[in-house]
């Protein structure tokens, strides 16, 4: 099986709860991110959110086994967090380290 790339954009508040869970269970390096979402979704937006049309936001990405994708995203929607967590996986064509 292939390995993908999973892509979480979560509450800043929630980001470091999620990523210490992964890195925990998955024992592979974990990507914070800061971002800032312009868009017209508030669905997942706080109220401060709405009134300045600006989402603050973290993305969290990490390269899991296709096998174990259900298994990463059960741990997600087990952490105590604020907010909802979207996501997204694209599978992993090639991969190295230049030094």
């Amino acid at each position: 099986m292939a390995d993908l790339l999973l892509t979480l954009h979560c509450a800043a508040a929630d980001a470091e709860a999620i990523g210490d869970a992964l890195r925990a269970a998955f024992a592979v390096p974990v990507h914070l991110r800061e971002e800032r979402v312009l868009g017209s979704d508030f669905s997942d937006a706080t109220t401060a959110e709405r009134v300045t049309a600006r989402l603050e936001r973290r993305a969290i990405e990490l390269i899991v086994p296709q096998a174990r994708e259900a298994e990463a995203l059960a741990l997600v929607e087990g952490v105590r967090r604020d907010g909802p967590v979207r996501w997204h996986t694209c599978p992993i064509l090639a991969r190295g380290r230049i030094a």
